[in-house]
Parts: structure tokens; sequence; C-alpha cells
């Protein structure tokens, strides 16, 4: 604790000298107008100092056309605002007033076309929807990487991941000269792009790479698009990193990079054993989603269940060791300005310790509810991606691609368990496998053979398999009463499954533009999901394995959704309406060995999307989607399913589709005058007829099953941030808020869950003679949890700082550190954990060498406290971290 207080004093030094440093500027405001009197967005404001002809500050008017430039009193500044089609504005300001505004009239510029080049240079442009950045303007050129030049440009934020937002909105995809980056993966291209190749960096709005229908769709998709400089335009550029550390520690990672205006090459590659993850499973999620489905576009969800779920997300803060591998290779060759050829192939490895000890309050009716559970594991995965898309544009109006998208994957996990349950005590040894793949082609095809008429084709195959298996050893009977088991000392049970999945979508557009402001978007579709599930469970015995009929399944499921429906899009002034109405004709089977059962069901399912664009920099969004949420295969087979060491689940073929409702609000402000962004979120879920988990207890044992429930379930959550930057200062404050209701049955009795979980941040950045600046953070977490007979209260408490310091001329220095106190209200305990990480690093100026020493954990932190909660059990873990290590590490850059 004497550390926080000391390292909040520091903070304090340092704030209080840095405003004393912002009070020693004084602020110049003005608006630019047009000859007409309207205010003019996105001009740039230079003020050169006349006696060191460097910029003393530069600014970009908000909406209103206003700026606000800090500026040092006693010197004599030329005052240039510039904006494309207007004759730049100049004027020698030798004194001014904080209070006093003055006001620019920018008049048109009749000879624009002679000055293109030099319009281009101005450091931030806004033509229609594309807003680009001159990075040389915000650069100081320390910068070493993509994310290093996108955290200088004003409206840009980027998180420990690599994740781009601008203005508050999420980034969707990077591209590189106009063709995507690892298919369009921000972290990857954030953490590996160099930083002097980068020129430019454009932000395209309502990004839509098919022209025909830019413009009709409602996604509000937002890209960048990084231009090169001239010189890197043909070249290899990338780096090297080789490092070592005591107990055996290794990181090797190397970028390499092939550009010319045809042909872009991209390999990364990396190993490491010190918890770097060059490309975590969730990177692997999200590329796996490969290609986007048909149906949910339209209102139907099938929530078949992940071939990929079920293994833990292994990090640096909640592992005990982390030893990963990485290959990735990217193409994109262009030999025409018809074809487009693009794709990628990733490989990855990892192999994982964790270990963890967790308190699990059941939520049952009797006394008997308490468990505590000891677990190490060891997870390997080994997993490969691939992806080939082919673009044929013979012109604007037309446009046709084929995509083919493939994984596969190899995952063991290993559970060593001590179960302490009351009067039992259990020691379970369980390994889990399996080796998942899956097949996806799209075909699309989109032609706008006029300007009222656009019409486009998709078509989607996709092919999946799964065969988990499931080794549970234990050295108590389990399941009781469901079992005819034979005493043994030890208790070994083999399940085995397979599923395979196919699915065939298919969908036809015809988009009619009335006018300038309304279209219409009629849309036939037709969806077929077939799937197959086998199963079956042996008891290894010494002499001759026994197998349970109740364990067998041999299913098979279908089912076809037909689709019509219209969408309506209309502009009016700064609103953007657009309803629509989906009818669906549901038609599913579901045989079990030799019973059939069929269903049909008919939907209207409507949704909306509403804009108001308040202004430039201010919107309101509100969407609202109704959806026919189905069953898979695997929530109807009736034959038993070993999900973990005391749960069994067996479907039920009874269920009906659910039907959600999302309502969702979207609110955004950003202001380069005050240097102000307020951000908002809100979305309301409420499902009806919701497939829901019931559990039995009997014992230990929980015996599952799923039904619809007909008391509605919701969820609400919402999210704002705000953040305010000064001279030399900036303040961020955000919250998070989730709270959600789920009723089930526990024993036959009606349970209604409950949690309301809240987040708080708060941050403070300065920046102290340029050279130190520090981040002090503040982070409130709360989760409320309330089910059947049992509530609980888990609070955590982190403050922590950032210090970033150039000590001289190359050397760098980078510390962190963070506190965390964990409390568990309900049993009254209190945890103490925190973590320092220090990394000082040397490379001389336009010198390829760094050299860097890493030390992670100096406090040598053992564990941290985790919670969670389901729908029928409160946990709350210790978890494992890796001990104290560090590492050296030498980079060249190619």
């Amino acid at each position: 604790m004497k550390l926080i207080f000391k390292s909040f004093a520091g903070v304090v030094l340092l704030s209080l000298l840095s405003f004393a440093s912002f009070s020693q500027t004084r602020n110049l405001t003005g608006q630019v107008l047009d000859s007409l009197n309207q205010p003019i967005s996105y001009a740039n404001v230079v003020a050169v100092n006349q006696t060191t002809q460097k910029i003393g500050a530069f600014a970009i008017t908000n909406g209103e056309g206003r700026f606000k430039l800090a500026l040092v009193p006693g010197s004599e500044y030329l005052l240039r605002i510039s904006f494309v089609g207007y004759k730049q504005f100049e004027r020698v300001i030798t004194d001014w007033s904080a209070d006093e505004s003055i006001q620019v009239i920018l008049t048109n510029d009749e000879t624009m076309l002679d000055q293109i080049e030099v319009v281009s240079e101005l450091p931030v442009t806004m033509q229609g929807d594309t807003l680009t950045y001159k990075t040389d303007a915000f650069t100081t050129g320390t910068e070493r990487k993509l994310k290093d030049v996108l955290e200088k440009l004003p409206g840009f934020e980027i998180d420990d991941e690599g994740g781009v937002k601008v203005q508050g909105k999420k980034v969707d995809k990077v591209m590189v000269d106009g063709k995507n980056f690892f298919d369009g993966d921000t972290k990857l291209a954030t953490k590996n792009l160099p930083a002097n190749a980068v020129d430019r960096v454009q932000v395209l709005k309502n990004f839509n790479e098919v022209a025909p229908v830019r413009g009709l769709d409602t996604d509000e998709s937002l890209a960048l698009n990084i231009q090169l400089k001239d010189g890197k335009k043909k070249l290899v550029f990338g780096d090297l990193t080789a490092g070592a550390g005591p107990k055996e520690r290794y990181l090797g990672h190397a970028n390499a990079f092939y550009y010319s205006p045809k042909l872009n090459l991209n390999l990364i590659a990396d190993g490491n054993n010190v918890g770097e993850l060059p490309f975590t499973l969730q990177d692997y999620f999200r590329f796996s989603g490969g290609l986007a489905g048909l149906t949910s576009r339209t209102g139907t969800s099938i929530s078949m269940s992940g071939e990929d779920m079920g293994i833990p997300m292994a990090q640096r803060n909640n592992a005990a060791s982390l030893e990963t591998a990485l290959g990735a290779f990217n193409l994109n060759y262009n030999p025409s300005s018809k074809w487009r050829h693009s794709g990628f192939a990733i490989g990855s490895t990892s192999k994982n310790r964790l270990g963890s000890i967790s308190q699990r309050t059941y939520l049952r009716s009797d006394e008997n509810q308490q468990e505590t559970l000891s677990s190490a594991s060891t997870v390997e995965n080994s997993s490969g991606l691939m992806k080939y898309a082919v673009t044929y544009t013979p012109k604007e109006e037309t446009y046709v691609k084929y995509s083919v998208f493939g994984k596969l994957a190899d995952i063991q996990n290993r559970n060593l368990l001590d179960s302490d349950f009351g009067s039992i005590r259990q020691q379970i040894n369980n390994f889990q496998t399996r080796r998942p793949y899956s097949v996806q082609q799209k075909a699309e095809w989109y032609h706008a053979p006029s300007e009222k008429r656009v019409f486009s084709m998709e078509f989607n195959w996709e092919k999946k398999y799964q065969d988990p298996l499931y080794d549970l050893t234990t050295n108590q009977k389990p399941f009781m009463g469901v079992l005819p088991i034979l005493d043994q000392e030890n208790y070994r049970f083999l399940q085995q499954q397979e599923i395979h999945s196919r699915t065939l979508e298919g969908s036809f557009n015809y988009y009619h533009i009335l006018n300038a402001t309304n279209h219409l978007n009629w849309s036939l579709g037709y969806s077929d999901t077939r799937q197959e599930m086998i199963s079956d469970l042996n008891q290894i015995l010494p002499s001759e394995n026994e197998s349970y009929a109740e364990f067998e399944n041999d299913n098979q499921f279908g089912i076809q959704d037909l689709s019509l429906g219209m969408t309506y899009k209309t502009k009016w002034n700064d609103f953007i309406l657009s309803p629509s109405l989906f009818a669906h004709r549901y038609a599913w089977q579901d045989q079990q060995f030799e019973n059939e059962l069929t269903q049909q069901k008919t939907l209207l399912l409507p949704g909306m999307y509403a804009k108001w664009a308040i202004k430039s920099n201010k919107s309101l969004t509100y969407r609202f989607q109704t959806t026919a949420n189905f069953m898979d295969i695997q929530k109807l087979a009736k034959g038993y399913i070993i999900q973990d060491y005391n749960s069994i689940f067996t479907g039920n073929r009874m269920l009906d589709n659910g039907l959600f409702t999302n309502h969702s609000l979207n609110y955004s402000h950003y202001d380069f005058f005050s240097s102000v962004s307020l951000y908002g979120s809100l979305n309301w879920q409420r499902k009806r007829n919701d497939i829901v988990n019931t559990t039995d207890f009997q014992g230990i044992n929980r015996f599952l099953t799923v039904l619809n429930i007909t008391p509605i379930n919701e969820n609400l959550n919402g999210n704002l941030s705000f953040d305010k930057k000064f001279n030399t200062f900036k303040v961020t404050a955000s919250g998070q808020w989730n709270s959600f209701t789920t009723n089930n049955l526990i024993n036959d009795e009606v349970n209604q869950n409950k949690q309301f979980s809240q987040t708080y941040n708060m941050k403070a950045t300065t920046t102290f003679f340029k050279k130190v600046e520090v981040d002090f953070g503040y982070t409130f977490s709360t989760n409320k949890y309330n089910g059947l007979n049992s509530q609980n209260t888990f609070n955590t408490h982190t403050p922590k700082f950032e210090v970033d310091w150039d000590i001289w001329k190359g050397l760098k220095l980078n510390a962190d550190y963070a506190f965390n106190t964990y409390t568990n209200t309900g049993a009254g305990t209190q945890s103490e954990f925190d973590f320092l990480n220090a990394l000082l690093s040397y490379q001389g100026k336009s010198s390829p060498w760094e050299f860097r020493f890493t030390v992670w954990n100096i406090l040598d932190t053992r564990s941290i406290r985790r919670d969670s909660f389901n729908d029928n059990l409160i946990s709350t873990y210790s978890y494992l971290v890796q001990p104290r290590y560090g590492l050296f590490t030498i980079k060249w850059d190619i």
C-alpha cells in the first residue's frame, strides 16, 4: 500500500507541474466560415512561430467551424488556415485575448485544380465520407509501429490488444493501399506495420467494398486505409527480434513485408514462452468467423454449439505458464484492374498450464451447497486457418467474388481435479480432445444495370465436423441412480461423439432506387441446415468394457427457412429511417433412431434502423431487430451426454423456437474545438419462449435438460465514456453496466437468476517536460449475483499507474503498476494482489538496432482472484499466474 501512496503522490506532483506549464499558455479561439457565413468543418489551423519557424500549435475546426490554439504569449505567430477548395488564409498574430474569438472568412479558390499538390499536404482533409490524416504532421519520428502513429492522431484510440476506435467507433478492418491486410485484421496491422512506412491514414466511413450497393445498406462499417510512402511502394521491410532470459525463457519474432503496386506479401512468425500472445484464441474465434451467414440478416438464428468452445482462454494473468508459436502468411495480387486475388494462411500452437482453486456455491434449496474444487490443467491447441478469395470487377457497376475458407484444430485438455463436497472427497482425472474442421464456400454477384436498379445474388455452402472425446477417471462412483455401475477401485468412462453439419444458403436481392433519398430492397432467401449425431459411452473394465444404452444417440436433424422481405430506406434532412419486414416459413425434422418428428411454422419478423445526424460530429442511432432463435441437434438429442464429472445433459425433442426482440441506442459526439468526446450505448433484449437449462440436483450430481420458459428473460446493458484533452493533460472516464434476468427450474422449483455488474474506469494522463508521460488510473468493478436461496457480491478495486520516460537520446523506460483489492462479501473475505512490470530499451536515432530488457511481475505475485455465475452455481476463483521473469531482446529493423 505504501507504494500506491508514493505513486499517487508522484502523479499528483507531475500533474501540478503539468498544469503549471499549461498555465503559461494563452488560448487563441476563433471560427472559420465561408462567404455565406456557413461554418467550415475540418479546416486546418496552424500557428507558425515566426522566430523559430516551427509549428506552435495545430487544430482542426469542429462542426461549428470553431478552433482553439494554446500559444505562448510574447511570441509572434503566422496564423494559417486552409481547407480544400478555398483560398488559404494568413494573418500575423502578435497579441490576442483568450476571451475574444476571431472570425475568419474563407473564399472559394477558382484555381484549386492547379493547387492539388499543395492541398494534399494539409495535415487533415475531409472529402465526402473520407477523412485523411497526413501522419508527418503529428508524429515525432520515434514511433515504431502503426499503433504508435495512430495514437498521435486526433480522435484515435488504441486498446491494449491493438483494436482501433476513431471518434468512439470501432474500426472494422484495416487496408494497406486499398488492399486488405490479413483479411482486414486491426490487431495484426497495428502491431506489425512499421511506422516509418506510413504516409497517410484514411478513415473511410460507411465503408462497403461493393460499389453497386454502396450507400444502400445500414451497416455503418468503419475502415482504415494506410497509404504508404512513395519510397515504400516496392520494397521489403519488417523486423527481426530475438530474446532470452533466465529459466530458459525465450522469444523470437519476425515480420517481413513485400509491397509493390500489383503484389503484396506479408509473413509473420513468432515463438515464445513469456506470455506474449501473437495470436490468441480470441483471435482464432474472430478469424474463424469466415464468411458471414445470410439468414442472420433476415432475423433467423440457429444456436449451433461451437466446435471450438470449452477450452480455457489462457493469458499472462491467469496461467502458470504459456508457450506459443505462430506462422502467418498473407497475399494480395492484382494482375489487372479487373482481377484481385487475396488470401491468408495462419498456423498456431500453444501449450499452457493453468491452476486454480474455486469456491462453488450451488443454487439449491438444501444446506449442501458448498464445494471446494482444486484444478491443475494442461491445454494444448494446434490450429490452422486458410482463406482464398478472387474478385472480378469488369466495371464499377458489376462485382463478382468467390471465397473459400477452411479451418481445422487439434485441441487437448487434461484436468486433474480435487473436489471437496461436504462428506464427499473426490479425485478426478479428465481428458478431453477434439479435432474439428470446417469448410465454407461463398459466391457473390452484384450488378447495377442502371442508376435506378441493382441486383445481387449470394450463395453459401458450409460443412462442419466435430468429434469430442471425453475420458473421465474418478475414485468415487459417479452419477448414482443413473447407471448400474459395478464397484471398482477407480472408475473410468470413455464418451465418444461425432457431429456432422451442413448448411446451404441462397439470397436474391433487388434494389429499386426511387430517388436520391429513397430506395426499396426486396429480398428472397432460402437456407437448409442438416445435422447428424452419434454418441456412446463405455465403462473401461479390466475384462470387458460395459456400454450403456441410455447414452447412445443416432440422430438426424434438419431445418429449412424460406423468407421474403422488404426494406425501405429514406433520408429526410438529418434523419435516416429504414424499416424492414421479413416473412419466414420454417420447417424442421428430428429423427432419433427410427422415430421422426416434424414441425412447421410461419413468422413475421420486423426491424427498424433510424439515425439522427444532429451535427457533423454528433449522431444518435437506433436499431430494432426481431430474431427467431432455433435449437440444434445437441439440444434435441435424448441420449445422455456427460458434460463434466458431476454433470449429465439430455435434450428435449419438444423444443420450440425462442423469439427475441433487441433494441439498441448509440450516441456519438466528438468535438475538435473543446477536445471533448462523449460516447454511449444502451441495449435491451427481451427473450420470449427462451430455451433455458433446467437442473435437477442429486447429491453432488447435476442432471440438466432444456425447455422453453414462459417468463420473459431480459438483458439490459449500457456503457458511457468521456474524455477531455488539455494542452499537456487528458482525463478519461467510462462506465459499463450489465443487468440480466434469467428464469429456469432447479429441482422443479421456479428459479430466477439475476446479475448486475458494474465497472467504472478513470484515467488521467499528463506529460512532463515533453519527456515523461504518466498515466494514473482507477478501476472499480462489482458483480452482484442472486439465485435460488443464494446471493453474493464481489468487488474489485484497482488503482494503477504507468510511466513512459524518454530518458536520453533513444533510451526509454516503461513501467506499469496495478494494485488489486478483491472482496467476497458473502464469505466476508478479502485478498490483495499487485503487479509491477518494467521495460528499458535503447534505439539510437536512425539506427536499425533496438536493445531491450524487460522484467514481468517484479513483485512475484503468484495468484489472482476472479468470479463467475451461471444458471446453477456461483464460483469464485484463485488463479495461478506466471512468476517473476526477465528477458533481454535484440531487434533489427529490415
